[in-house]
Parts: structure tokens; sequence; C-alpha cells
């Protein structure tokens, strides 16, 4: 995914960048809402990897495919599948479906404090990180 912003500040080697609000903003329903809220100015704080930055200069964004489909992967799909499978096996060995239930609840909270974890532990890794792939001119 590739979107545009503009670096607002550049603090210890790390740019301050301002996406651009996408060009869907405009015509949204939700535009004065979310502008009002603060919302609609996206800031990212972003390595500047040895490049020569100056505020205000135009940059180019990129968030790798694959770690917005594992991000969402393991946020959205992993916790409901393990939840699922925790609602079978417990229903399974007791026959009982609020017990099997409270399996499936048990687990989607389990799941998602592993999420947590993840996030953590692996969330800023330059695996998830977007970068700047280039300057604008």
């Amino acid at each position: 995914m590739r979107e545009w912003g503009r670096i607002l500040r550049i603090e210890e080697g790390k740019g301050i960048v301002q996406l651009d609000s996408r060009g869907t903003c405009k015509s949204c329903g939700m535009n004065t809402y979310c502008h009002s809220m603060g919302t609609g100015k996206r800031e990212l704080t972003l390595e500047l990897e040895g490049k020569e930055y100056v505020p205000g200069d135009s940059v180019e964004i990129e968030t790798q495919a694959r770690s917005l489909v594992t991000a969402a992967f393991l946020v959205f799909i992993l916790p409901l599948i393990l939840s699922i499978a925790a609602y079978f096996i417990m229903h399974g060995l007791t026959g009982r479906s609020d017990i099997g239930l409270a399996g499936f609840f048990g687990c989607f909270v389990l799941s998602e404090l592993f999420v947590a974890w993840i996030d953590r532990s692996f969330g800023r890794s330059k695996f998830f990180q977007p970068r700047i792939v280039r300057k604008i001119e």
C-alpha cells in the first residue's frame, strides 16, 4: 500500500510525516467528524534511513502488503479460529454447550492477550513498519 505525506519536522534522525488525506475523504460522510476529532490528519514517525530530507518535503510511503495481511490475520482471524476450536473441543469433551461457550470466550480473551503480547514484542519490527520510499518532487 502506498500513501503520500509531508515531513513536518525531523527529530533524532526520524521524520514526523503527516499523511495526506485520501481522495475519498472529500466525499465521505464522516469527513466532518473525522477532522473535528483530529483523526483526519494522521502522523507517523518514520526512519529516514540516512537520506537527506527537510521539513516540507513530500514523500511517498509504502507499507508492504504481506505485513498488512499478517497483522490482519493475527488480530482478527487467529483469535476467531482458536476460539471456535476451543468451543468444539470443550463441547466435544463435556457434551454441554454452555461449557463450550465458556471455552470460546475464555480462549478469545486469551487470544487477544496473546495478540497484545505479539504487538509489544514484534509490533515495532521493520516487518510491520511503513517506510519512506522516495521524495516526491
